[in-house]
């Protein structure tokens, strides 16, 4: 989960708005201090319901989606204003589960229009997003390298289970070129074919795929996007290029964050799933729209590939 719902006093994210202890993206101490336990997070849009008394203690209800997503909790779009602390009782619309969550941070600065919160659910035993999220061990660094591991959405041909699996990248290229990968299931109780979890339809309003104030037309991505997380080599026109890691993608474009400040128009080259010493094709794109990212530390662009066709 991105940081500004992590509950760090001293995160840019929350400074002058308020925190509050969470388990929402906890960080877990494993095999002594220079590893960490997590779960990843995945910009997910799920239309969801969310109950409760506003600031001034007034009951509200409101249709929403979330924004994030992670095993413990969610950043979530919300135009009620809630205070820190409270419980809202939130209802998953895909799959009518309902949870209490712990409201436990104010964003200070939304990725879309309206005023994002993250929130904690309390009943962490139950799978509210219908989506596993196993937990993996990540190096500590002072400057962490990016990881030529692959975080992608994935879904089981047989039973229809949703996992944000972690693959290699030689996993993940098997599955780009097959569209299938063996892998133990643990519904199916077997090992049965995986395949990409497209985001659905409904889902591409309020993704990452595009900015809440885009215009319609030619910079809407309508291509099925892929929820995945992969090495991606930025080129800029001056030579210069930078490794990041990409938040989703479709035949059309690409989400990423990166430390560059390029502005919208800004022509480069991704080599989408990069690696050293290998032969990933560069592609021409141009920044479709940006958004400030992780308290100001990163920056997520949207990047529209160059001679894409948009799907009807």
């Amino acid at each position: 989960m991105e940081k500004a719902i992590n509950r760090k006093a001293n995160s840019a994210e929350g400074q002058g708005v308020g925190k509050a202890p969470s388990k929402v993206d906890e960080l877990i101490t494993h095999s002594g201090p220079e590893k960490l336990r997590r779960t990843e997070r995945a910009f997910l849009h799920i239309p969801i319901q969310v109950r409760g008394r506003n600031e001034a203690g007034q009951p509200f209800s409101e249709q929403t989606s979330t924004v994030i997503i992670n095993r413990h909790g969610a950043r979530i779009s919300l135009r009620a204003a809630v205070r820190l602390e409270d419980q809202v009782k939130v209802t998953n619309l895909q799959n009518s589960i309902s949870c209490p969550f712990r409201v436990v941070a104010r964003v200070a600065h939304s990725i879309w229009e309206r005023p994002e919160w993250g929130i904690e659910c309390l009943e962490p035993e139950t799978n509210f997003w219908g989506v596993a999220f196993p937990e993996k061990v990540v190096e500590q660094s002072p400057t962490p390298a990016i990881s030529e591991s692959v975080d992608a959405l994935l879904e089981c041909s047989l039973c229809g289970a949703r996992e944000f699996a972690h693959l290699t990248l030689d996993n993940y290229r098997q599955l780009a070129s097959s569209m299938q990968l063996e892998r133990p299931c643990p519904q199916c109780a077997r090992p049965t074919a995986w395949r990409f979890g497209f985001v659905e339809e409904g889902e591409e309003e309020g993704s990452s795929a595009r900015p809440a104030d885009a215009k319609p037309g030619a910079e809407h991505r309508r291509a099925k996007r892929l929820a995945i997380k992969l090495p991606v080599k930025i080129r800029l026109e001056d030579g210069s290029e930078e490794l990041a890691r990409t938040e989703d993608l479709s035949k059309t474009g690409v989400c990423f964050s990166s430390s560059r400040d390029l502005q919208n128009g800004a022509r480069l080259h991704v080599a989408v799933g990069y690696s050293e010493g290998s032969a990933v094709p560069e592609i021409a794109a141009r920044v479709v729209w940006r958004r400030e990212f992780e308290a100001g530390k990163s920056t997520l662009y949207g990047v529209r590939l160059e001679g894409a066709q948009e799907e009807a």
